[in-house]
């Protein structure tokens, strides 16, 4: 850590899209009985029952707390996508356990033929009847509508929470690209929960993230989840939790990384990338600091300098955050040269 160095509390509502894109609230006439308009689930419930992707129940419920096995999240991600004539006509699977009979096989032979998911060798039973994890139904879902989550920002490679924290597990790509596309963030508790059985509302709710980024309708969402990242970044900082300033520095540069794959000549959203890049940058500077290399402290706070900088050109009303990055970067730097300067003991 370097001696005497605080980071300060900033102002919030920085990364704030124009009204280019504003876009009208979709008004719905409740379709579920159990999902008001005040519920959380209301929005996508709606629009995917409006596009005919998802139906509620006889009784007029959606049920959103009810679990989803792996046969029902391959129909909801395949049918919206497919000929319900050509699923029809599927009547044999290699799969171990899908039977002529069951109500299922077309949608899964479908996801079997284009690579969606792993048949045999690799995979002999589909185990339609077991829930469907979080990254499961992620990865399913991204290689389905065509994503390239193993390239798209393969060049980052970070931790991003304390149980997605290893670029080899099988989950780690597309989990980082759940995060560039809004379909996910953390919890609470700092979790991603790669592993967490999923209820037909968490479906919904990624499913419907995931259409609204691809419409470019998520970039404000990206952009606060980048500037909710900051706070945190801050926060661990002054606590001197720089593991947790570490995932959140990771985590803030994805969101800003995919609002701009998404709205890439949009100024606010150069702009916040390059903002995300610089405090980036401070936490390896402090990470730096705590190793006691104050010659890489001294040239990461300089580089979060000029990001910041760069910041202020591609969007003027982000000078006050990037203001005030560019103090913090200017104290961790002076407080390194002057631990350089001083004799060795």
């Amino acid at each position: 850590m370097l001696r005497g160095h605080k980071t300060s509390a900033m102002t919030v509502g920085f990364f704030t899209l124009g009204t280019l894109f504003t876009l009208p609230g979709l008004a719905y006439a409740q379709s579920f009985t159990d999902v008001p308009a005040d519920h959380p689930v209301y929005a996508a419930a709606e629009f995917l029952k409006a596009k005919g992707i998802i139906a509620g129940y006889a009784d007029g419920t959606f049920k959103p707390d009810k679990g989803v096995i792996r046969a029902e999240a391959i129909k909801i991600i395949i049918a919206p996508l497919t000929d319900p004539v050509e699923v029809a006509k599927v009547l044999s699977s290699p799969y171990s356990d899908v039977k002529p009979a069951d109500w299922f096989i077309g949608y899964v032979e479908v996801a079997r033929q284009n690579a969606i998911i792993d048949g045999p060798p690799n995979k002999t039973a589909f185990n339609g009847g077991s829930p469907v994890l979080k990254a499961e139904f992620i990865k399913m879902l991204e290689v389905a509508n065509g994503a390239n989550p193993l390239e798209t920002l393969s060049e980052i490679r970070l931790p991003l929470s304390p149980d997605v924290a290893d670029p080899e597990q099988w989950f780690y790509p597309y989990m980082r690209y759940a995060i560039a596309s809004s379909m996910t963030m953390i919890g609470g508790d700092g979790m991603l929960h790669p592993d967490r059985q999923l209820t037909r509302g968490d479906c919904a709710l990624i499913l419907h993230r995931y259409l609204m980024y691809k419409e470019g309708r998520r970039t404000q969402a990206l952009l606060s989840e980048a500037e909710n990242e900051i706070i945190i970044i801050l926060g661990a900082l002054e606590g001197n939790d720089i593991v947790n300033a570490e995932l959140a520095s990771a985590r803030g540069l994805l969101a800003a990384r995919g609002a701009h794959l998404s709205k890439p000549d949009e100024p606010i959203v150069q702009g916040a990338l390059k903002i995300s890049e610089a405090f980036r940058a401070l936490v390896r500077a402090y990470r730096s600091g705590l190793s006691q290399d104050y010659e890489s402290v001294a040239k990461l706070a300089g580089d979060a300098w000029n990001l910041s900088a760069r910041a202020k050109e591609l969007a003027p009303n982000l000078a006050g955050i990037a203001d005030q990055v560019q103090k913090i970067a200017k104290g961790m730097a002076d407080s390194a040269r002057q631990l350089m300067e001083q004799p060795a003991q």
